[in-house]
């Protein structure tokens, strides 16, 4: 069994390095790029204690093994963060938060190289600072899930679909079980190792099929939001529905308007609905599509006189915005001005 875990091992190894390599040229394109070119770097480090099942107590491949793969939850949360929650700029706090599944362990480490003795095991504050690192590492990877996950019905790119709803989830549960079961629950049976490493080749192995087949601007590559001059449509007799459906029934005002919904009162099929919407009209995802008629309503609303008195609130809600704090953003990212900041340039 070690020998097959090795083997699986060696081979994630090398899909990981060069996935590394072969994104590095592109890193300075977009941080997300980066970031993912970091996470291969962490798997790779992770992955020696399997290359090397007798690595010397703080030898060089010890190092490497240990600062990778306590940093990998903290980085795989990062990548969540940065590829899928769409127009997120990460924040310092994101990064240092990101940072301590990394700097906790370490701390650890060096605690007991300075006091000569396994803090893991006679020091409460130890097993507290344990736990606690095991903790934050799980809601780390929980929360990525529940990114990779959320609106997956809204995204229009079908191949990042596929990324966020099944290479990235499995990523995320092989993370979890690799902590909760290695780590917290401590078990040692041979044939889960090599299980764990079996999966850890697939999962590596389908990251690099689908990244390397998706287009540049699919996965990392972050287009700003359509402006309204941008908005270059392409006749046909389906873009002519679904632009009708927007401009004359004003279906984006409808409350829960999905893209399943849409598909239906349209008659086209939800698949080539995203192709179209996506593909034809550059949009990346679905609330990106309806908020840019919701938006467009709200600003000729913001230029008439008879609508000065109207609170922005009452504006933005009649025009299908959930909620006033999703409307300026989106409103901002589109003019670079507030709502106010924009009512008063244009009375």
């Amino acid at each position: 069994m070690t020998e097959i875990i090795s083997f699986f091992a060696t081979f994630s190894f090398a899909q990981a390095v060069l996935c590394a390599l072969l994104l590095l040229p592109k890193q300075q394109q977009n941080p997300s790029i980066r970031l993912f070119v970091g996470l291969m770097i962490c798997v790779s480090c992770y992955l020696l204690r399997d290359i090397f099942p007798a690595l010397v107590p703080y030898s060089s491949f010890w190092w490497l093994e240990k600062i990778g793969g306590n940093a990998l939850p903290g980085v795989f949360w990062l990548v969540s963060l940065s590829v899928f929650a769409d127009h997120v700029i990460l924040k310092r706090w994101q990064y240092l938060l990101a940072s301590l599944t990394l700097f906790i362990p370490l701390s650890m480490i060096f605690g007991s190289l300075l006091f000569g003795v396994n803090i893991n095991q006679f020091s409460m504050l130890g097993l507290i600072t344990k736990y606690s690192a095991m903790a934050l590492e799980l809601a780390l990877v929980f929360h990525a899930l529940i990114i990779a996950i959320q609106h997956w019905r809204d995204d229009l790119i079908q191949q990042r679909r596929y990324i966020r709803g099944g290479v990235l989830s499995l990523s995320a549960v092989y993370i979890f079980m690799v902590i909760f079961a290695n780590e917290f629950l401590d078990i040692q049976w041979v044939m889960l190792g090599g299980a764990i490493s079996i999966v850890m080749a697939i999962l590596i192995t389908g990251v690099n099929f689908f990244l390397f087949n998706l287009r540049d601007s699919s996965l990392f590559i972050t287009t700003e939001p359509p402006t309204l001059e941008d908005n270059n449509v392409v006749v046909s007799t389906e873009l002519i529905k679904i632009t009708q459906a927007m401009e004359q029934e004003k279906l984006y005002r409808q409350e829960g308007i999905t893209i399943a919904s849409f598909s239906q009162h349209l008659a086209i099929h939800e698949y080539k609905l995203r192709q179209l919407i996506n593909g034809e009209l550059n949009y990346r995802n679905f609330n990106d599509f309806l908020n840019f008629y919701r938006i467009q309503e709200v600003s000729e609303n913001l230029t008439r006189t008879e609508s000065k008195n109207m609170p922005v609130l009452t504006l933005a809600l009649e025009s299908g915005f959930r909620s006033l704090s999703s409307f300026n953003k989106a409103f901002k990212a589109t003019y670079g001005l507030t709502p106010t900041e924009y009512r008063k340039k244009h009375q």
